[in-house]
């Protein structure tokens, strides 16, 4: 197939754009003369445009009136290939009105018999699902995901952080809280990391995971607390990724953050119970998983659950030797 211009609607969350850089790296590499366009939420945006691989993104803000311009918007592109990432009624949709003659995306029955290229999703959305989409397109994907995608940038941490610092991700989305894990648990982590490697802390999330993140503070002893730095809804993704790229070694649940970390080939401790790392797992290589894989429930996908026996049962005992091994390997152990 002849392909010279090619939108893209991306999904919504951080880890779900991590895992389309490298469909867009391969899409760039089998079409070189290709126009890519990507259509992302707007607080997305700053991070693919760090990526450099669109040639031009646009925002998808959501709600009718946003939609129906979108439509017209696609419709006038006149690509050649339009791939929809998300499986949603409205994503399908604006892919079936496209008027593209390849159009591509996932299986969500019954409007994805408007796509010509389907998939079934196995697991969770992952880099490996966009892997088979893409050679049902009859496109060989690219090799390694998404480690040495985005650039290493500069940040400057706040406060009297040292020069080597761990990030530390505790927070899940109201969403997402089956994925986390005991405050109290991160708080000894921070202060065996300080204790132990040297290592002072710096605390990130989004605005709606500040709760939890204070109460990590709050249970920190006084050394660790003292040189912890709290960033939590303070800083954009641009900034975020400067971090991470900057640090000795992550700790965090199974999130966009924690793939975050790994694009930057960052030592990451991720921490998993209800997801299955078979499929969002770090792509990196200096990543542990720590997870107790001993109940019959595990991996559950996120359904409803009154004992999070999976998350609870992980010891701070257990993060902390990964970090161990993790700084050990990395030479940055003392």
């Amino acid at each position: 197939m002849l392909l010279n211009r090619i939108g893209i609607l991306h999904l919504n969350q951080i880890g779900d754009l991590l895992f389309a850089l490298p469909l867009l790296k391969t899409l760039r590499e089998h079409a070189p003369g290709a126009v890519i366009h990507s259509y992302v939420k707007p607080y997305l945006r700053e991070l693919l445009e760090a990526s450099g691989l669109a040639d031009e993104i646009r925002p998808r803000r959501g709600g009718l009136g946003d939609t129906l311009s979108l439509v017209r918007q696609v419709r006038r592109e006149r690509y050649d290939l339009f791939i929809t990432l998300s499986r949603s009624e409205e994503c399908l949709l604006i892919a079936a009105c496209s008027g593209a003659p390849f159009r591509a995306g996932f299986r969500h029955p019954p409007l994805d018999r408007l796509l010509h290229v389907r998939e079934a999703i196995r697991g969770h959305n992952s880099w490996s699902n966009n892997a088979r989409l893409l050679k049902g397109l009859g496109i060989t994907p690219c090799d390694g995901g998404y480690v040495g995608l985005l650039p290493r940038e500069k940040y400057e941490v706040p406060g009297p952080l040292a020069a080597r610092y761990a990030v530390l991700s505790p927070g899940a989305s109201s969403r997402r809280q089956a994925k986390a894990w005991d405050p109290a648990g991160f708080a000894c982590v921070a202060d065996a990391l300080l204790e132990r490697h040297g290592l002072a802390c710096v605390l990130v999330g989004a605005a709606d995971c500040r709760d939890c993140n204070e109460s990590v503070l709050a249970a920190m002893q006084p050394p660790a607390r003292a040189a912890c730095v709290d960033v939590t809804g303070a800083i954009g993704l641009r900034q975020l990724s400067a971090l991470l790229a900057g640090a000795a070694l992550f700790v965090g649940i199974d999130s966009g953050v924690m793939h975050l970390a790994a694009a930057h080939d960052v030592p990451v401790a991720a921490l998993f119970g209800p997801t299955d790392p078979e499929f969002v797992a770090p792509h990196n290589r200096r990543s542990l998983i720590v997870r107790n894989t001993s109940l019959v429930c595990v991996p559950c996908y996120l359904k409803p659950c009154d004992h999070l026996s999976c998350m609870r049962s992980i010891t701070a005992a257990q993060v902390l030797d990964a970090c161990g091994r993790l700084l050990k390997a990395a030479g940055n152990h003392h």
